[in-house]
């Protein structure tokens, strides 16, 4: 029987806990390992030393939070085989890697929000991608509010100043 060499993969996350009874798993993973994960059709999962491939069920996928993705694997269809895999280191091939964009978003982060009508709203504290969805997260008067973020809404940005202009929704800033 021929194994997996671990010299070959990369480590990308590992199985955080169990999602429902049906055998859906968290993956925790790596922010820069995003569009591999969208691509791949199977992880390798590491048990007792060796890697295991398992198949990503079809529609088996779906990512929550920037870094961390529910999970459905084909012949996992309970609450109890999935609880196997908990704590489970996950990998992909190396050759699987795909370099993430030149641009993103997490940049932000640090940047002074400027409204184009109100002016300076404050610094971004956060961003997040809830599966596509770009969110600011910015201090407003000793307040926490949720930007959302996309190129429609961005007027200008100072990569020197570290300022990001947007023209927000009506309604997003009012107490």
């Amino acid at each position: 029987m021929e194994t997996i060499p671990k010299a070959d993969c990369e480590k990308i996350g590992f199985f955080r806990k169990t999602h429902g009874v049906h055998g859906d798993v968290v993956l925790e993973y790596e922010t820069h390992f995003e569009y591999s994960i969208e691509e791949t059709d199977h992880f390798f999962v590491e048990l007792e030393g060796l890697l295991v491939p398992f198949f990503i069920a079809a529609d088996g996928f779906r990512f929550t939070t920037a870094k961390s993705a529910i999970v459905s694997l084909d012949w996992v269809d309970t609450e109890k085989y999935a609880k196997r895999l908990i704590g489970s280191s996950v990998y992909l091939y190396k050759s699987a890697i795909i370099d993430e964009p030149d641009e993103s978003e997490s940049m932000l982060e640090g940047f002074l929000l400027i409204d184009e009508q109100l002016g300076e709203i404050g610094m971004i504290n956060q961003v997040d991608d809830y599966s596509g969805n770009i969110v600011l997260t910015v201090n407003y008067r000793g307040n926490e509010i949720l930007v959302p973020y996309n190129d429609e809404i961005a007027v200008a940005m100072d990569e020197t100043l570290k300022t990001i202009t947007l023209k927000l929704p009506e309604g997003i800033l009012e107490d």
